[in-house]
């Protein structure tokens, strides 16, 4: 292979050794000539970057050390001269100017270093993810909800159109429904913008028709019915029942009939004019008025369902753009992004003249900077990725100097519901045709021969997947090849084995699963072992179940610390009571923690007085080092499991303490929503998603849940995309009788199909030595019919439908060729850190707000008060500009109070030598203390030598206060602080503090 060949798309198959093929591309750039810093390796996880990293360093250390490996990596480079003691050095030196990480974050430093030049100029740029962004999310909903974020007409629309979205939803929560369209809807509004929403052409009816019509179809049929020739004396009573459950039908309300088979019968069935053959028990035929008046009926139904579904799709869209605005105006118009916008706004420039000229400027200096681009997992790119990159990659690709390297595999696509587009492997190679020198790698240097013998019995067996999948099929049966594993064979037939099994229910599963790792020598012996699973629900509950059976478990995955074990429950519910003394759940959930009698012995023996003294101490010290010293006789209590758990929510907290006053309530959600991510680390058992294992070897993999359900489940099926037009899915009934339905639903269950495959040629891919499959019997014998990725399995070895072994190649024995592991040294002594001294408190002054006026802030106060900061930011001198103000409250309370006659001289410059600091940022130490803080409005005042005379500390406070003479003594603690500060760096000035009353507009001295 060249591997630096000038444009190279390597499509690399599990195993094969892409990343050592990546660093191969890099070492030989930079033994040719290239800068590191002009290096571009992007990839989709902080992990694999970073194991791309150290494959670099650790092969040119070798190299540098060792003659063979350096004339090694000289062949497999094709620089035949390198020094790769100097290519190292040179790498080091510039590693921290090489561009190495996931595209999200290349994409996020690219908007943070151009944000002006890509038209973001509300604010400075930041991004909102995880936690935060989904509480800003719930903000912004609430504030829809709440009538406060919308103008009185848009309002009025905005309920009209929702009420209209949501018919058929009307049993379910306002907020549950909005937040679920949100979910699903908004990514599709933004790149689907130009598509025609639920377009009212389609609609043959309106869905009204189907009330006005249906009673005079119903008579028709049972004027009819009795020339009707029934071949069974149960059936005109069940045609009776059916129409009748027809005629009930309400629109929008989902299924037709969940009793009779005979609805669907008509309904799929009445296509003929004056002949409907059905059957119940036996066949029957309906001919004549009846079946014309049955078809009619089926019809009518099946197209104002559709005529529904549009209407409620083209109300969905007004309820997105509501949204979507006021994210523009309170979220992306201040600078604040999450990943989703960040590439948006890159890709903006293929959807508008303006915007394209904007990323040409950028695109100019970045292709200044780097040359040379390398990507990989492109199966996982998606189609805004692809479009955010697309100019600096064409200019890689068609450069004299550049060049473009992407490595990838159609059969590893399993992130096709994020985005992932597989279709973009055939655009790239249309795109650059012979400029593009395409390589497969196919030969696995990660799994035995026996292990890839059952991935290729089952990937291979053409036959059995176009039966059970379909011509659909064909899409991966034709780029299938052969895998063959560079493993050397040796006079030892202990390789490695693949095991598959048929074993009962799951709990029957677990237990062989448990008893197998146990026969291998798992925890015992110097092997690594994954056991995958499809979702995080059955990671975490598979997890606890070995570690019951003894097994030293860690999971890999979305860890959600405040409900995976008893001390985050029992955190969660001490902010949920904080938030409500009346929540009577959460008290007794307390009661039956040790934290119960902690609260009693330092808070206070009653609910009530335990309630004031620990809100107090939040108030005071902020939530994490309150409950921290209340967890702290306990924490030697808990297992390493539950001090993890704990340590998780502390810091989450302390993050929360860090952003400013949270009242326990948003405390409470904000941790009920925190979810981590969690690297396998050093243990026995790694319990994984198959997503996550994606790039992983073990030594043995384990698969005890092979889905067993239909691919696809046509229950997912929620959106459906044409050319040119998008529209929320109707019932399954109707979309198989209306053609735009089926044919988009068609092309959807290809793709999930596709993907199918693909994630279960990941699972099997995953092992080194020791492949361990556990198949579930099929229930009935329609089961063994059934699409589905287990009945593939079992299809493809000729499995019977009965337990025990179906599958097995290689020797049981493969394991005792290895060593065993040491045992661990007994802890003889629990030894605790002694108490931490910190060398310097930090302390802020708006910490030092008056402890007898210390309350817990409302969630709308602060949304007042950071509006209102927010637009004071943007004040300047309003003699010299008055700035636009929003008709909300905090608009119009800022509004009033530029315009107070009182406060006339504090906004007008009037031609006065004032330097105007806004949001001005403060840290100094006092008293061996770090003292940070934000002054929200500063003035110097110069005389004509520029030295500054008078300074005018200037503190904006939304209170509700009966007078604005309260202020001084509630916040004599902070001012003095700043007054403190500004004097040591202004010694010889004089010094005002201003505390300014936004809901009285006034101000009064600190």
């Amino acid at each position: 292979m060249d591997i630096l060949a000038k444009n190279l798309l390597i499509l690399a198959s599990a195993g094969s050794g892409k990343t050592y093929q990546l660093g191969n591309r890099v070492i030989g750039l930079v033994a040719m000539g290239s800068g590191p810093e002009r290096i571009v390796a992007l990839t989709f996880t902080r992990k694999a970057a970073g194991e791309f990293a150290d494959s670099v360093l650790t092969k040119l250390a070798q190299a540098a050390a060792d003659p063979l490996a350096a004339a090694r990596l000289r062949e497999e480079t094709g620089v035949p001269d390198a020094d790769f003691g100097e290519v190292l050095e040179r790498v080091v030196k510039e590693l921290p100017r090489l561009t190495l990480g996931t595209m999200d974050s290349f994409f996020a430093r690219v908007v943070r270093g151009f944000q002006y030049e890509l038209g973001l100029s509300g604010g400075k740029f930041d991004l909102i993810q995880g936690p935060r962004a989904a509480a800003i999310f719930d903000d912004l909903l609430t504030s829809i909800l709440g009538g406060d974020a919308l103008e009185k007409d848009t309002g009025h629309g905005f309920f009209h159109a929702f009420r209209r979205a949501s018919i058929g939803r009307e049993n379910h929560g306002v907020m549950e429904v909005l937040r679920e369209y949100i979910r699903l809807w908004h990514g599709h509004y933004r790149e689907n913008h130009a598509l025609e929403w639920g377009p009212s052409r389609m609609a043959e009816v309106d869905p009204g028709d189907w009330e006005k019509r249906k009673s005079a179809l119903t008579e028709t049929v049972m004027k009819e019915i009795h020339h009707v020739r029934f071949t069974h004396k149960s059936q005109q009573e069940a045609l009776v029942k059916a129409v009748h459950e027809i005629e009930n039908h309400s629109i929008g309300s989902g299924s037709l009939s969940k009793n009779s088979t005979l609805c669907d019968m008509i309904i799929t069935n009445a296509g003929c004019s004056g002949l409907l053959q059905l059957k119940f028990h036996k066949e029957f035929t309906i001919i004549g008025p009846a079946a014309d008046a049955l078809g009619e009926m089926a019809s009518l139904v099946s197209r104002c369902e559709f005529a529904a579904a549009l209407e409620r799709t083209r109300a969905l869209r007004e309820v997105l753009e509501v949204f979507d605005a006021l994210c523009e105006e309170r979220l992306r118009g201040n600078g604040l992004l999450q990943f989703d916008d960040v590439k948006w706004l890159m890709g903006e420039w293929a959807r508008g003249e303006d915007a394209r000229l904007r990323r040409e400027a950028v695109d100019f200096r970045l292709d200044a900077r780097h040359d040379h681009w390398l990507l990989d997992e492109f199966q996982d790119t998606s189609r805004a990725d692809w479009t955010g990159l697309l100019p600096l990659i064409d200019e890689a690709a068609t450069g004299e100097e550049s060049t473009m390297f992407i490595v990838g595999d159609r059969k590893q696509a399993v992130y096709g519901w994020r985005g992932g587009d597989v279709r973009l492997f055939d655009e790239l190679v249309d795109q650059y045709g012979d400029g593009l020198k395409t390589e497969p790698m196919e030969v696995s240097w990660r799994s035995c021969p026996e292990v890839l013998d059952l991935v290729n019995r089952v990937f291979g067996c053409a036959s059995t997947i176009e039966t059970l999948f379909g011509p659909v099929s064909s899409r991966w049966t034709d780029d299938w090849r052969e895998h063959v594993s560079a493993a050397p064979l040796t006079r030892d037939s202990k390789r490695g084995e693949a095991r598959v099994e048929m074993v009962g229910d799951r709990e029957e599963r677990l237990d062989r699963m448990a008893e197998i790792l146990e026969e291998i020598g798992v925890g015992e012996r110097l092997l690594s072992c994954g056991v995958l699973l499809r979702d995080n629900k059955a990671v975490r509950e598979t997890a606890d179940y070995l570690r019951s059976r003894g097994f030293d478990v860690i999971e890999e995955g979305c860890r959600k610390p405040a409900e995976d074990n008893p001390v985050g429950v029992a955190i969660h519910h001490l902010l949920k009571w904080l938030a409500n003394p009346n929540d009577l759940f959460a008290r007794e959930l307390l009661e039956m923690s040790p934290l119960a009698d902690r609260l009693r012995g330092s808070c206070g023996e009653s609910w009530t007085e335990s309630w004031e003294t620990l809100t107090r101490r939040i108030a005071r010290d902020g939530f994490s080092a309150s409950i921290s010293s209340l967890l702290d006789p306990l924490w030697r209590e808990w297992s390493d499991f539950g001090r993890r758990r704990a340590g998780d929510l502390l810091a989450a907290l302390a993050e929360i303490d860090a952003r400013g006053l949270a009242s326990p309530a948003e405390a409470a959600d904000w941790i009920a929503r925190l979810e981590i991510a969690q690297s396998p680390g050093e243990a026995a058992v790694q319990v994984m998603t198959i997503h996550k294992s994606k790039g992983l070897g073990f030594d043995v993999v384990m698969l005890p849940e092979i889905p067993t359900k239909s691919v696809p489940e046509a229950q997912r099926f929620d959106i459906a995309i044409s050319d040119d037009w998008i529209c929320e899915t109707p019932p399954k009934w109707v979309r198989d009788v209306i053609p735009a339905l089926a044919d988009a639903e068609t092309r959807w269950g290809a793709d999930q199909r596709y993907e199918g495959f693909c994630m279960l040629y990941v699972a099997l891919t995953r092992a080194k030595r020791g492949l361990y499959v556990l198949l579930e019997p099929a229930a009935k014998t329609a089961d063994a019919d059934r699409s589905s990725l287990a009945n593939w399995l079992a299809c493809a070895l000729a499995a019977k439908n009965e337990p025990g072994v179906v599958f097995q190649n290689g020797s049981r024995d493969w394991p005792k060729q290895l060593d065993m592991l040491e045992p661990a040294a007994p802890n003889t002594a629990a030894s605790g850190l002694g108490t931490p001294v910190p060398k310097r408190r930090r302390a802020t002054p708006s910490g030092a707000k008056s402890s007898g006026h210390m309350r817990a802030h409302s969630a709308s106060g602060m949304r007042f008060g950071n509006a209102v900061h927010q637009l004071m930011e943007k004040v300047g001198w309003i003699d010299e500009a008055m700035p636009d103000m929003p008709a909300d409250d905090a608009g119009r309370a800022v509004a009033a109070l530029l315009e107070s006659p009182a406060l006339l001289e504090l906004f007008h410059r009037g031609g006065r030598d004032i330097t105007l600091l806004r949001e001005q940022p403060l840290d100094c130490i006092m008293d061996g203390t770090i003292l940070s803080g934000v002054i929200d409005r500063l003035h110097l005042h110069r005389d004509s030598s520029g030295t500054v005379r008078r300074i005018e500390i200037i503190d904006f406070k939304t209170d509700a206060v009966a007078s604005p003479d309260e202020l001084p003594d509630r916040y004599a603690g902070q001012m003095d602080g700043y007054r403190a500060a500004l004097e040591k760096i202004h010694p010889d000035a004089a010094i005002d503090c201003l505390l300014l009353s936004v809901r009285h507009a006034a101000v009064v001295r600190a």
